[in-house]
């Protein structure tokens, strides 16, 4: 089956002068729904900003714990933000309590809304991206290819 392609533009999550180290799509846990996910390589501390306008839906921060297996998958800090054209966008891997924003804001592209952090299945510090669509499948969603504004 063909991965759909978003019909949003996004801008990427992250100021413009951030240093990215690698771009991980073929991850292992990017597979089934989570298709089209993306791992940006970045430092600890990076401000997650909004990539496109939109209202929170989710905001999870209160865990720590991270580490190399599924185990740790239950400890993710991230921000999941619906958007037009009823796609949704969650920027994960978030520090415990950094969170700018709760359920229900209206919130703006480029605004700040968190900083990366370790939580979660992680192994080496990273902002993970997913744009997805909810659907009628077992998961209740489906990953999306992204598009972005400024590919460079």
């Amino acid at each position: 089956m063909k991965q759909m392609k978003c019909k949003n533009i996004y801008n990427k999550p992250f100021p413009k002068d951030t240093v990215v180290k690698d771009v991980v799509r073929d991850n292992p846990a990017h597979t089934g729904p989570f298709v089209g996910a993306l791992d940006f390589s970045v430092i600890l501390g990076t401000p997650v900003l909004v990539p496109l306008d939109g209202e929170i839906v989710e905001v999870v921060d209160i865990h720590e714990k991270y580490g190399p297996s599924p185990l740790f998958a239950k400890h993710l800090n991230y921000i999941t933000i619906k958007h037009s054209h009823g796609e949704y966008s969650q920027l994960a891997h978030l520090a415990k309590k950094s969170s700018l924003v709760k359920v229900g804001d209206k919130v703006r592209e480029g605004q700040e809304i968190a900083v990366t952090g370790n939580s979660g299945w992680m192994t080496e510090p990273h902002l993970h991206m997913i744009v997805f669509k909810l659907t009628k499948n077992k998961v209740g969603f489906q990953g999306l290819e992204t598009r972005f504004k400024n590919s460079s």
